[in-house]
């Protein structure tokens, strides 16, 4: 790994400016990775038409990788409409990372991927107003 990734990763991990609680979330969504232990719960506010993500959060335990990489993902798709977020791939949260990842760190690093893909789809289905 780089060390200039390196040193960016662990200054981000001090720092976390998504982590944290919304009480009146519309998508709460966790889970966890049982390979290495991290656990992940994402709170999403939408907008009152549920058109655009307004806010979104993150509480859990994990390594580095999986928590600067859920309150990255969450930089990426807070403000976005929700039909547009929804698009986001794999490899664009891993190169946003920026960082070489080995096989069993990329799912530490997709770990909020997945809640967040999980959690939208989840009301998606619920919610036929999110489809337009």
């Amino acid at each position: 790994m780089d060390t200039e990734y390196y040193e960016y990763i662990v200054a981000r991990s001090k720092s976390l400016r998504n982590k944290g609680f919304i009480p009146d979330a519309d998508i709460v969504y966790e889970e966890g990775n049982p390979s290495c232990g991290d656990l992940l719960k994402i709170y999403i506010k939408l907008s009152p038409d549920k058109s655009k993500i307004d806010d979104i959060k993150f509480e859990g335990k994990g390594c580095t990788i999986s928590m600067v990489s859920a309150d990255i993902l969450a930089d990426m798709v807070k403000g976005k409409k929700l039909n547009e977020a929804i698009k986001l791939e794999k490899k664009d949260l891993v190169d946003e990372l920026g960082i070489d990842l080995s096989p069993i760190r990329i799912k530490c690093a997709l770990l909020s991927y997945k809640i967040f893909k999980m959690g939208v789809y989840g009301i998606k289905i619920n919610d036929e107003s999110i489809h337009d």
